[in-house]
């Protein structure tokens, strides 16, 4: 029986292609550390953008154009994690993120039915 992530009215689905979400991810991973682990996801007006703050290496700003143009949504995810999703897939491959808010798990979809969810970090977790 397969099982299925809860679906909320207010959840956006907003479809990306691995290879240059991937890149946009490792780029703003790049200042981040142990103690600032967190890069800012934020979906929006046509783009995706991540910013990443770190104590040693300074601050990242990446932005990737995406065909999302509903409410913005922000989250802080670990970068290693999202990478983690990303690395095992064709760069071709299509997947949808599932986003609610900045407190709401992620759901990150092939287009053959794996899911992985990801925990945001909590905003001083930064």
């Amino acid at each position: 029986m397969a099982r299925r992530f809860p679906r909320h009215d207010s959840t956006a689905k907003i479809e990306l292609t691995v290879g240059p979400f991937h890149a946009t991810v490792r780029q703003a991973a790049i200042v981040t550390s142990e103690e600032r682990r967190g890069v800012e996801f934020t979906f929006g007006d046509g783009k995706l953008v991540l910013a990443g703050h770190g104590a040693e290496y300074g601050e990242s700003h990446v932005e990737l154009p995406i065909a999302y143009d509903g409410p913005k949504r922000d989250v802080m995810l670990d970068p290693r994690f999202v990478n983690d999703f990303l690395r095992v897939l064709d760069p071709e491959t299509n997947i949808s993120i599932e986003i609610r808010d900045g407190e709401t798990a992620v759901v990150c979809s092939t287009q053959d039915g794996y899911s992985y969810v990801i925990m945001p970090l909590a905003r001083d977790q930064k």
